[in-house]
């Protein structure tokens, strides 16, 4: 792998591609402003994943990776729409659901409404919004995943968080997790405290301090310091592994420390949790995951014995977005640009051979992605836009 070769990134070489995503974005542009059979209705215009098996679907987690193109192509507004969506969910239900579906209500999915109102409020500056979004991801995080009242208990060991629905079961935690499904967990996910978890929760925290602090409110923005200081330090005894170099899911159930290495080990760099010696740690680790497409979801070994699509050889959009955004905040922008670069010319590939942009890819073959719970979909929400975020950040023009 050559990495100190200067990356060049040309918006022309990829306008069939940009040509392909300004037109879908119409055609999974959605107005739903009603209940009606299976969907909840909502009040503002959002994007859907695709005009398939999810139209009329806002997904928690697909949004944030969605609206980090959105800002960046003009649709900022429907961006703001899409969290007043959530904000409107959470009104009516005390949940943000993993989608506006009757029977998601019971499960979430990762959180990111934080940094989703981060994302809009660069482009809109209006104060008055953003107060209202971080009272609705302050509550979030107090009610639902730091809640020990609820029955689907988040909140499990040393003050750290895991994924559970209100089925308590390891597959449908799983489903909430958004890596549905995955060898990471190993069938019992319930058992885990997720890195990825964690970390988004500490971004809350962190986003809170400085929400507050920005507000000349110094008391909370000081306790969500010390809050936010208590995670890391609990993060990083259970799940960073010095010599590995690396993050790791932590079985609290036994009481170890998991081995597998997944993509998650890189949200640590994305929430800025960790400190630039362990920054340059996990950095070393890349080559564990990266291959001509770009990043693996995982290790390449010791998966499940049936497949799943959370797994090597399986790149997702939204994975390569958070290891590049975690290595711009650490100042590694050639090994970012690298990245960028693979993940632009493997959609301009597959799009030159089907016609389309697609919801995963075998980064290995750099190929549609292997298929397991449902076809590989086109289109694909979170695809074009990280697309056009990383062409909007590296292209030269």
């Amino acid at each position: 792998m050559k990495k100190n070769i200067k990356t060049v990134i040309t918006a022309k070489d990829y306008k069939d591609c940009s040509r392909y995503i300004e037109k879908y974005w119409k055609e999974i542009t959605c107005y739903y402003p009603h209940d009606e059979f299976i969907h909840l209705g909502l009040p503002h215009k959002f994007i859907s994943p695709d005009n398939s098996i999810y139209k009329d679907d806002q997904f928690y987690w697909d949004s944030y990776f969605i609206i980090v193109g959105l800002v960046k192509c003009g649709r900022a507004d429907i961006a703001k729409g899409m969290i007043d969506n959530f904000i409107f969910l959470q009104k009516r239900f005390n949940i943000i659901p993993m989608r506006n579906r009757f029977y998601n209500l019971g499960s979430s999915q990762i959180p990111f409404l934080s940094t989703m109102a981060r994302e809009v409020f660069n482009v809109n500056n209006d104060l008055h919004w953003m107060k209202t979004t971080m009272a609705a991801a302050e509550h979030e995080l107090n009610s639902y995943w730091m809640n020990k009242k609820l029955t689907e208990i988040h909140i499990v060991y040393e003050g750290l968080s895991r994924y559970c629905d209100h089925y308590i079961t390891h597959l449908a935690a799983e489903h909430e997790s958004g890596w549905d499904m995955t060898s990471r967990f190993r069938n019992r996910c319930l058992n885990y405290l997720p890195v990825d978890l964690n970390c988004a929760l500490y971004k809350y925290e962190t986003d809170l301090a400085e929400f507050y602090k920005s507000i000349r409110n110094y008391k909370k923005s000081e306790a969500y310091i010390l809050q936010s200081e208590k995670r890391r330090r609990k993060i990083n005894k259970l799940m960073w592994n010095y010599n590995k170099g690396f993050y790791f899911d932590y079985d609290y159930k036994h009481k170890r420390q998991s081995s597998f290495y997944s993509i998650a080990g890189f949200y640590p760099l994305w929430a800025r949790m960790a400190t630039y010696t362990q920054a340059r740690k996990i950095i070393d680790n890349l080559d564990k995951f990266e291959y001509a497409g770009g990043l693996a979801n995982s290790q390449a070994t010791g998966l499940s014995k049936e497949y799943k699509q959370h797994d090597y050889p399986n790149g997702w959009p939204n994975q390569q977005w958070i290891v590049i955004r975690g290595l711009m905040n650490y100042g590694f922008h050639k090994d970012a640009a690298r990245l960028a670069k693979k993940y632009l010319d493997l959609n301009k590939k597959v799009f030159d051979e089907t016609g389309k942009l697609w919801e995963k890819y075998n980064v290995v073959k750099c190929t549609i992605g292997k298929s397991e719970r449902y076809p590989t979909q086109s289109g694909f929400g979170w695809t074009n836009a990280v697309f056009v975020r990383l062409l909007n950040q590296f292209g030269d023009s």
